[in-house]
């Protein structure tokens, strides 16, 4: 029996659908579809590739990383690639297939959101790669006496090899008429902090990684905008308050990982305060957002919110 949960936000309709078979999956498609219709916007579809945790689809490989699908109306995007080869089985499963994707994405080069890249291309991935300045240096963490690289795992000579082409988005990139990327981040909140163990190799130096090569997806709406990220390692509201004071907008809803995991309780309800001062009212936040936060979301009455696992979606 398929569970079906409706929240409301304003007038944005959010549906997650947990389907078992193709008739039902296309009825509710339909359904919200029409109703998108009806409020004279573009249906909007986010699933989930890949996630630390698995939603009800059970089948589905959940490993540490982040991947979604994203389906506008207009074009289809890949929004980061996982780890590894778990990522892409898993969109095969989900009956993603790789020639119709128009955009790929890269949030940032740490390899739980690059690493399952040259597998998608394998498989027939040959759309144009996206990312900020920087995707490609050398990342670690290290605590001192020994480091741990972080990063994607490939370069731009394997990229030109493959004859793929990489397209860089320098502060403010329009991939088509209400779809953006955003990067350059202004860091207008003090604590939100890096952690000095993210650190990059640079001409056999370690220096901090300010993570100057992470971007984030914006998705035009009748009653504001959608923010998709990866995980935020300038800082959700950092992210946030940049993307508002480029467009001028409010922003609806945001999904993706935020890197509060390691945030204390306090700085957690700051940092949902704040969002609600943006005109936030839909989050979906995983992978890096920590098990404090969806506790202390479940206690909000302002904020509509839900997990995105591996295999779960959204229709907007």
């Amino acid at each position: 029996m398929n569970r079906k949960n409706f929240f409301f936000c304003e007038k944005i309709i959010l549906k997650i659908v947990i389907y078992h078979n193709d008739e039902n999956k296309e009825a509710c498609y339909n359904d919200l579809y029409n109703e998108s219709k009806k409020r004279g916007g573009d249906l909007v579809k986010i699933t989930t590739v890949m996630d630390n945790k698995a939603g009800e689809q059970k089948s589905l490989t959940a490993e540490h990383g982040l991947s979604f699908f994203v389906e506008t109306g207009k074009s289809q995007i890949l929004f980061d690639f996982g780890a590894g080869k778990a990522a892409y089985d898993n969109a095969r499963q989900l009956n993603i297939g790789m020639e119709n994707i128009n955009y790929a994405i890269g949030s940032h080069g740490h390899y739980d959101h690059a690493g399952g890249y040259p597998e998608f291309v394998k498989e027939g991935l040959r759309c144009p790669l996206y990312t900020g300045a920087e995707y490609f240096e050398e990342k670690y963490a290290r605590d001192g006496v020994k480091a741990t690289y972080l990063g994607c795992g490939f370069d731009e000579t394997w990229m030109k090899k493959q004859g793929l082409e990489h397209r860089i988005c320098d502060g403010f990139l329009e991939l088509e008429p209400g779809c953006y990327l955003v990067g350059s981040f202004e860091r207008t909140h003090d604590f939100e902090q890096i952690p000095d163990r993210f650190v990059r190799r640079l001409d056999d130096q370690w220096i901090k990684d300010d993570f100057s090569d992470e971007i984030c997806m914006v998705l035009d709406g009748e009653e504001g905008q959608t923010v998709i990220v990866g995980c935020s390692h300038p800082g959700i509201l950092n992210i946030l308050a940049t993307v508002q004071k480029h467009f001028g907008r409010p922003i609806r809803a945001v999904f993706g990982g935020t890197h509060l995991v390691e945030a204390d309780a306090d700085r957690i309800r700051v940092t949902l305060d704040q969002m609600k001062q943006m005109g936030v009212g839909l989050i979906g936040f995983n992978h890096c957002s920590g098990e404090q936060l969806q506790q202390i979301m479940d206690q909000e009455t302002q904020l509509k919110h839900c997990y995105l696992g591996a295999g779960d979606c959204i229709y907007l």
